[in-house]
């Protein structure tokens, strides 16, 4: 093979590979947006109605046990393996705990609210995963 033939030959395999990075690279997870006080990307715990008056704790990371909620919020970003929110709980005064997984909004189940109740609830052993 000739060297002109040959840098030719690897000119093409190196536009291809170039092609075929740009097309497989995924773009990443967009920022959201606040919606009720809840910033982006984070996990919210309420103490009444879905307002920022009634926000008692927002967190990018874990929520630690012991924090109290009527409604918790998962306003996470999309991103593989990493946007849904997974927790127990137990109400108050109660001794069984109850686990539960949350999707990202906005969409289904995005939120827990235990409003309708008479009573609220704790929260323990939270992290972030993938799909429920």
């Amino acid at each position: 093979m000739s060297t002109r033939l040959r840098r030719t030959v690897i000119a093409a395999i190196a536009a291809a590979s170039m092609a075929m990075l740009v097309l497989t690279t995924g773009t990443p997870a967009s920022a959201g947006e606040t919606w009720r006080g809840c910033e982006s990307g984070n996990v919210c715990l309420y103490n009444g109605d879905i307002t920022p008056r009634y926000l008692s704790y927002q967190t990018p990371g874990y929520v630690p046990d012991g924090e109290h909620f009527w409604v918790v919020v998962n306003n996470g970003n999309q991103q593989a393996g990493a946007d849904h929110v997974y927790f127990e709980y137990k109400y108050y005064g109660g001794s069984e705990w109850y686990d539960t997984c949350l999707h990202f909004r906005p969409g289904d189940g995005y939120k827990l609210d235990l409003r309708d109740g008479a009573v609220n609830a704790t929260i323990r052993n939270m992290y972030w995963g993938g799909e429920c």
